[in-house]
């Protein structure tokens, strides 16, 4: 009887396990791309922060200038070329050479925010809770040796948080090291910081 086809079609039972299993495979790409749209969003502003800085880092080196780097709450990062001393003249004001914003709606936030019932610090943090961490007097700046120093030209390290409105999947932090200027972005996965 090879060739006979049946003309029954599909049955209710069959087209039921076909819809939950469409259904199923829906709820978990909805829940995917949830976390995935977060995590790169969190992703965003730790992103901005290395790139400015290592722009910023080279250029300083290139010029030969001391180029000085501000954070400004709540979500603005801007650099400075600092003017060369000439006495006994004044020294001129630095001259701003950019100012960007974070996308996705980033800010700045204190490092020792609650996530889930426990305090996070961002890695190599100093324990005092503000949100910009850095040793030594500012401004802080790329020296034209490529280090990142304080106002007397000691090398520092900094820590810097930022987070989507609190959100613990967009909590992210940058470190950058002083006489190395080495720059790390780090992402909180719920439980511990990842780079």
């Amino acid at each position: 009887m090879s060739g006979v086809r049946s003309e029954r079609g599909i049955s209710l039972v069959e087209v039921l396990i076909v819809a939950g299993i469409l259904g199923t495979l829906a709820a978990i790409g909805v829940g995917v791309s949830n976390t995935i749209v977060r995590t790169t969003k969190a992703q965003a502003g730790p992103a901005q922060i290395d790139s400015f800085l290592k722009r910023h880092r080279e250029m300083a080196i290139a010029r030969r200038r001391d180029i000085e780097i501000q954070f400004i709450q709540p979500n603005q990062l801007r650099s400075l070329q600092r003017a060369i001393p000439n006495p006994p003249a004044a020294t001129p004001a630095p001259e701003v050479l950019e100012t960007i914003t974070l996308e996705g709606g980033a800010e700045y936030i204190a490092p020792g925010m609650v996530v889930a019932e426990s305090i996070v610090q961002p890695p190599n943090a100093l324990p005092n809770g503000a949100w910009l961490v850095a040793g030594g007097a500012g401004p802080h700046m790329f020296s034209s040796d490529g280090q990142f120093t304080d106002a007397a030209g000691n090398p520092r390290a900094l820590v810097v948080s930022m987070s989507i409105a609190n959100d613990p999947l967009t909590l992210g932090a940058v470190t950058i090291m002083g006489a190395s200027a080495m720059v790390e972005r780090w992402q909180w996965n719920g439980r511990e910081w990842t780079k």
